[in-house]
């Protein structure tokens, strides 16, 4: 009889679905059955859909805008993607490729760019798609580790960086998340400059994917790489409709700008396989981008920052990182690890503390483990308040009976 793994590539053996759509069916399959649920899981944007932005994907449909459209992706939205990126002076509509999602867009680029073996290095914590986008495009993964006793909250720096090059001298790009997901963190200007001017030494590609890059706090902007004769060749940058709006992450749409060669393989990857996004999707994501942006949402994803720090603040088991921006938390649960359960189960890992949180308490958290940083939990609190508040009084009864 045949081995029934030999179906399959072998290549599919090794990642999981992702983590983040399964937090959102286990929280909707405990809302069907009744029972409490706290949500911190996944990391959507909630409340309203902008009028605008559903008008001009409605009014696409009635006006028959569903025939087969360039795969590049309309040329008003491409050119618009520029001008919301504040890089109309520095790229040309070529540079850009719109995208079913910056998902697609990340694993265009994997795709165009890596060999089979070549290498792709992540930051430290990287987003749980990362892995297996990098693994589907026959590439090796490795990660940039800061160095021991840096104190940096796993932020990266250049001598990180160089020495992994040193590592693995078949490494074609470094994607960097920032805002970082998982843990919120923002790189600076500076540590931006830092690490683009290794890669552009060392001709590896820097990919930056910036999807959170409206959404920083305390009255901060988002720091911009440099983007001149120098880095344009090596640096490639990713962004989307799903984060910066509300309700949008299902619209699936994303863009990318990139030196012309890595655009134009790009499109070449994309006409045979998804021939393009959605017309109407494209012309919905135009009038979002185009409109005057509503800073509302950052506002208000400040606020419940705010909210849940200040809920947080009395669990004595957990140490919750700094929150720059994005809308994550992240919780540093070591303290917890080692510990029994009331019913006697050990809490061996982080996955195994976020089942026992929402066994016990309805809570739903994103284990460390899937970002590859055990002892972790990441939290997201794009979520209603009494979540928030309600959440974090639960967490931290259910951790008070560890023993």
């Amino acid at each position: 009889m045949t081995d029934p793994k030999s179906r399959l590539a072998e290549k599919v053996g090794t990642f999981r679905p992702s983590l983040t759509l399964e937090l959102k069916r286990l929280a909707a399959a405990r809302v069907a059955r009744g029972l409490p649920v706290y949500d911190f899981g996944l990391g959507e944007t909630k409340g309203d859909l902008a009028p605008h932005i559903a008008e001009a994907g409605a009014r696409a449909f009635r006006d028959g805008e569903t025939m087969y459209g360039d795969p590049a992706g309309l040329s008003a939205l491409r050119d618009a993607a520029l001008r919301w990126l504040g890089l109309e002076r520095q790229y040309a509509i070529e540079n850009v490729v719109i995208t079913s999602g910056a998902k697609q867009g990340l694993f265009n680029i994997f795709l165009a760019l890596c060999n089979p073996g070549d290498t792709v290095l992540f930051d430290a914590a990287p987003w749980v798609s990362y892995q297996p986008m990098a693994i589907a495009a026959d590439a090796r993964v490795a990660l940039v580790q800061p160095s021991a006793g840096a104190g940096n909250f796993l932020k990266v720096t250049a001598e990180d960086l160089r020495r992994e090059l040193r590592n693995h001298p078949d490494a074609r790009l470094f994607l960097l998340n920032s805002p970082v997901n998982p843990t919120s963190q923002l790189y600076s200007t500076e540590e931006l400059e830092a690490l683009l001017s290794v890669c552009v030494e060392r001709q590896v590609y820097f990919v930056l994917d910036r999807l959170y890059w409206r959404l920083v706090f305390d009255g901060a902007v988002f720091p911009e790489p440099r983007v001149d004769e120098e880095t344009r060749p090596w640096l490639i940058q990713v962004d989307g409709l799903s984060k910066n709006f509300r309700r949008t992450g299902g619209i699936r749409l994303g863009w990318t700008v990139a030196p012309t060669d890595v655009a134009r393989a790009m499109v070449n990857l994309q006409s045979h396989y998804t021939s393009g996004p959605a017309i109407p999707t494209q012309h919905a994501a135009l009038a979002g981008i185009t409109a005057s942006y509503d800073v509302e949402l950052r506002d208000d994803l400040e606020r419940k920052r705010n909210l849940l720090l200040d809920a947080t603040c009395n669990i004595p088991q957990i140490k919750v990182w700094p929150t720059p921006a994005a809308f994550y938390s992240f919780w540093d649960v070591r303290a917890c690890l080692g510990k029994t359960a009331p019913d006697g189960r050990r809490i061996d890992s982080s996955a195994g503390l976020a089942t026992y949180l929402l066994d016990s308490a309805g809570v739903i958290t994103a284990p460390g483990s899937a970002f590859m940083q055990e002892g972790y939990l990441r939290n997201s609190f794009a979520t209603p308040d009494e979540h928030i508040v309600e959440g974090c009084r639960a967490v931290g009864q259910a951790l008070a009976t560890l023993r």
